[in-house]
């Protein structure tokens, strides 16, 4: 995380969030006709839940928070296993500021 953290904001702290899909979701994913735009879903929903969740802790929807996103849909052992690494950054923002 130090090393994307650099190429990012300046004295901001970074974090690794794993997201993965539950077993029981996991063939209709792979079956899925446009799984494009299912993937691309799945992405905003993790952002749109990370956001609630920490919007909750700082009891504020005023706040934004900084995430990069990247899919995975395999496992090291090329089994389908669907899952998302979230870049995170500590804190949040206030766009009126």
């Amino acid at each position: 995380m130090v090393k994307i953290g650099v190429c990012l904001f300046p004295r901001v702290i970074y974090r690794q969030v794993v997201l993965t899909l539950p077993k029981q979701c996991r063939i209709p994913f792979h079956n899925h006709s446009n799984q494009k735009r299912l993937y691309s879903w799945f992405m905003v929903l993790a952002k749109a839940c990370l956001s609630k969740l920490i919007q909750a802790h700082f009891k504020t929807d005023a706040c934004e928070i900084s995430v990069i996103v990247f899919i995975h849909t395999h496992s090291r052992n090329d089994n389908y296993n669907l899952h998302l690494h979230v870049v995170l950054a500590e804190g949040v923002f206030f766009p009126s500021n």
